[in-house]
């Protein structure tokens, strides 16, 4: 008998008690599908005891790790200056809409969108005819104002002879008076001719008081003329600058960025034309955190040197320091920066530039690669052969003339030429066992070894434990 007809008689005999038994109706009352459920079930439950019954023992496994390979240098302290990158947007305070003064066709447009301009350029040119009519109008009556008041000066010349001369005949005719009042108490005249006398002083006395009053209203008539005179002046210089508005021409020096009229299109009073901007007066936005902000503000109220720069065309263009905001704008999370960019510098309105602030050097500051800082917090040094952390502070990255960048950091903990590791490691960790690879080599062969690392696509995730 084989091992096979061995291992069947027991399963025949299982099989016939569960066909007879109450589990065997309960199985055949079950529909089709749910029977092959069950059998599938049983059928990994015994797979699975099968399984644990002829599985070898379990293998033993070495605890001891293997080191880790890393690339190490000398901790070195030095005065350096930290950068802030940030992006930047260009705008420009001195940004002019020219409007229309009053109602009129545009006859001329000179410029386009873009287009630089020097102060006086003849921009655009609105239909005048009427501003015309209303100059010539305004002439006319300037002349004709000018015309009553030098009439008026003649007449009220004329009254003042007369006033004169009324004057000196009312003076002759008071002195006749007296000779005839001495004549008539001495009986030579008659009353007849006395009263006489007396008749021609009184009337000579009545029209002397009336032109003394006509003298009186020179001052108040020569006003009220020459007020007239004034206001013909004063609409005529206003017809002449409506005129003249239609004709617009660069405040400034500056670019021109729109242009919302064409020729023939009918333009109403204070409707925007055309902007432009003035290009002396160019400033990069930036909005800093508040830390960086305030090192900035620490910095400038120190006296020291601030250097900034922004990305243009793939060229550092110099940028100056205007202003540090005192308040946080609505809706803006830092503190805003105002640069002023060089007039002859090639900064669009509205552009975001890259944009890098120096800060004053900073004594016993380290320069680390970016892959060797891990959690924002620390790095690692080598002691005894294993893994040691060391808290960090960040003080802000630097980048060399090729573009790449690198942290600068203070760790107090960490001496002068301690070993500082510059790998990424996917398994780093205090007490972690390591290797230090080239450390009797130079620092051009520990920069090779650096680079074989990364072409060997090692694991760049940090993981800290």
């Amino acid at each position: 008998m084989n091992l096979l007809t061995m291992l069947s008689s027991p399963f025949r005999r299982i099989v016939r008690w569960l066909h007879g038994s109450v589990l065997g109706r309960y199985v055949r009352a079950l529909s089709a599908s749910a029977r092959i459920s069950l059998s599938i079930l049983l059928g990994s439950m015994v797979a699975i005891l099968g399984l644990s019954a002829f599985s070898s023992p379990e293998l033993e496994v070495d605890a001891t790790p293997e080191a880790i390979p890393v690339v190490a240098r000398p901790a070195e302290l030095e005065s350096l200056s930290p950068e802030i990158h940030v992006f930047g947007r260009v705008e420009n305070p001195n940004t002019t809409a020219l409007r229309a003064a009053t109602l009129a066709y545009v006859t001329q447009v000179n410029v386009r969108e873009g287009q630089k301009v020097a102060a006086g350029d003849l921009l655009l040119r609105l239909d005048d005819r009427d501003a015309q009519l209303s100059v010539r109008r305004n002439e006319a009556a300037l002349t004709e104002a000018r015309g009553e008041y030098e009439r008026l000066q003649a007449q009220q010349g004329a009254e003042t002879k007369n006033a004169e001369h009324q004057r000196r005949l009312f003076e002759l005719t008071v002195k006749r008076q007296e000779r005839f009042q001495t004549l008539y108490k001495k009986g030579q005249i008659s009353v007849t001719d006395y009263d006489a006398l007396e008749q021609q002083r009184l009337e000579m006395e009545m029209a002397l008081n009336q032109q003394e009053m006509l003298l009186a209203s020179h001052k108040a008539q020569r006003a009220s003329t020459q007020a007239r005179v004034t206001r013909a002046e004063t609409d005529l210089q206003e017809s002449m600058l409506n005129l003249e508005r239609l004709s617009l021409v660069a405040p400034f020096d500056g670019t021109v960025i729109a242009i919302d009229a064409a020729i023939g299109a009918r333009i109403d009073a204070g409707q925007t034309v055309m902007s432009l901007f003035n290009t002396d007066s160019q400033q990069v936005r930036v909005s800093l955190p508040e830390r960086d902000a305030t090192a900035l503000h620490a910095a400038v109220s120190n006296g020291q040197g601030i250097g900034a720069d922004a990305r243009v065309g793939g060229e550092w263009v110099r940028l100056e320091l205007l202003e540090i905001g005192a308040q946080v704008r609505s809706g803006r999370a830092g503190t805003d920066v105002l640069f002023a960019s060089p007039a002859n510098s090639e900064l669009a309105l509205g552009r975001a530039v890259d944009v890098r602030i120096t800060l004053p050097p900073q004594e016993g500051l380290i320069e680390v690669p970016l892959q060797s800082v891990y959690a924002d917090r620390i790095v690692y040094t080598v002691e005894d052969e294993m893994l040691k952390s060391v808290d960090i502070q960040r003080i802000g990255i630097r980048e060399d003339s090729e573009g790449n960048m690198s942290l600068l950091i203070r760790a107090n903990d960490l001496k002068a030429g301690e070993p500082l590791v510059v790998s990424s490691l996917s398994r780093a960790g205090s007490g972690a066992r390591v290797t230090i690879l080239g450390a009797q080599d130079s620092e051009t062969d520990i920069d090779s070894t650096l680079d074989a690392l990364e072409a060997l696509d090692a694991p760049e995730a940090l993981v800290v434990r």
